[in-house]
């Protein structure tokens, strides 16, 4: 209950259809049971998650991309983004709202870009950020008050319903739930939320460590960041400002600076920096949708593969289960094969099969996948010779 209210709203529903179908039985006295956690992971993950692929595919189909549709899905599902839409977070939910957001901004639908960004805000409310980032780009850069209207018009119903939300539970309209967690912060940060000011140390450990660090956990974005050194190899540095005000770096900027302040930035016991899922999304986005994306093809499976590997092996043995490392994840995860494999996957929990089978059942599809692609490919290659 101290969550953003969204995901457990759009859930509960179906949790009531699935009560009264008896799909979900008490477990241990409680309706919290495996099946309920289940029914949150496909509607808030799985789902979710299969549209950010579509918008990836879609991307590339429209810019006559199609040849590059693997190495597009493979940065998705070589990151942490494909680890979390294993599980019942609301941050796979929020991220295709962001990304739903933006591609309606670029086609400057901006009551309904306030809409999405509304409904993300409340899946996660740190999306706040991007709402901000997005008002300011439009009033600074466009000067254009009309569209920034339009854009917090849409966004209205979501402030209003959270609102009404904190006042129910809370007695105050500004109070939120997050201010009654019991066990993560300490008496002396609940005023303030747990936040606090940017730290160095936060800000290296979400970006750089072996910890949670964004390019370590993402690392097709490195492959992003060298397509921009290429594209502006004889730029100045003044040019590089132009990044700062663009709609999917200004809000990753203000989020990770939130983020670094706030007392719990490492996101407990989580497979990489989970509260920066929702700019991850876009910072992916861009990097497919870049227009030299198919380039250096050498360069980019470097880090995909590596992604891949890490994320695959993070599904079969801990899923989002890490702890403060000071290893790199991947021998990291290469020791947990020892300790026995994740059951918590649908097949598992479907079929009371081995983990393991499952796990080779996904890498099957996946493989054929990747040569149905390759297919694709040599066809699109015959066609145009």
């Amino acid at each position: 209950m101290d969550k953003a209210p969204l995901p457990t709203l759009i859930v509960l529903p179906f949790a009531i259809l699935a009560k009264h179908l008896n799909i979900i039985q008490q477990q241990d006295n409680s309706f919290y049971s495996t099946s309920l956690y289940l029914l949150g992971d496909i509607i808030c993950g799985v789902i979710p998650f299969l549209l950010i692929i579509f918008y990836v595919i879609q991307s590339l189909v429209k810019h006559n991309k199609e040849k590059y549709i693997l190495m597009g899905v493979s940065s998705v599902f070589g990151s942490f983004l494909f680890v979390y839409s294993g599980t019942f977070f609301a941050h796979t939910l929020s991220a295709a709202l962001i990304l739903s957001a933006y591609l309606q901004y670029k086609k400057e639908n901006f009551s309904a870009t306030g809409l999405l960004l509304g409904a993300a805000f409340l899946s996660e409310y740190t999306t706040i950020w991007f709402l901000i980032s997005w008002v300011l780009i439009l009033f600074f850069k466009q000067k254009s008050f009309h569209k920034v209207s339009k854009l917090l018009f849409g966004f209205l119903p979501a402030l209003l319903f959270i609102f009404w939300y904190n006042f129910h539970f809370t007695g105050n309209p500004f109070t939120m739930l997050y201010l009654y967690v019991a066990d993560n912060f300490e008496t002396i940060h609940k005023s303030t939320y747990g936040l606090s000011f940017p730290k160095l140390k936060s800000l290296f450990g979400l970006l750089f460590s072996n910890n949670r660090g964004l390019l370590l956990y993402a690392p097709v974005l490195l492959y992003g960041l060298f397509l921009v050194s290429v594209e502006n190899n004889n730029s100045k540095l003044k040019h590089y400002a132009k990044y700062f005000i663009h709609p999917v770096i200004l809000p990753f900027v203000l989020i990770l600076l939130f983020i670094s302040s706030h007392t719990a930035w490492e996101g407990g016991w989580s497979y990489g920096p989970r509260h920066l899922y929702s700019p991850a999304v876009l910072l992916l986005f861009a990097t497919i949708s870049h227009k030299n994306f198919g380039s250096f093809n050498y360069i980019f499976w470097l880090f995909a593969t590596y992604g891949l590997v890490c994320a695959f092996l993070a599904k079969l043995t801990v899923l989002y289960s890490i702890p403060e490392l000071n290893e790199n994840i991947l021998p990291y995860l290469i020791s947990k094969l020892k300790d026995g494999y994740n059951t918590g996957n649908v097949y598992s929990l479907y079929t009371q099969k081995s983990a393991l089978t499952g796990f080779f059942l996904f890498i099957y599809l996946y493989l054929l996948l990747t040569l149905l692609c390759i297919k694709k490919n040599c066809l699109l290659s015959n066609s145009k010779s």
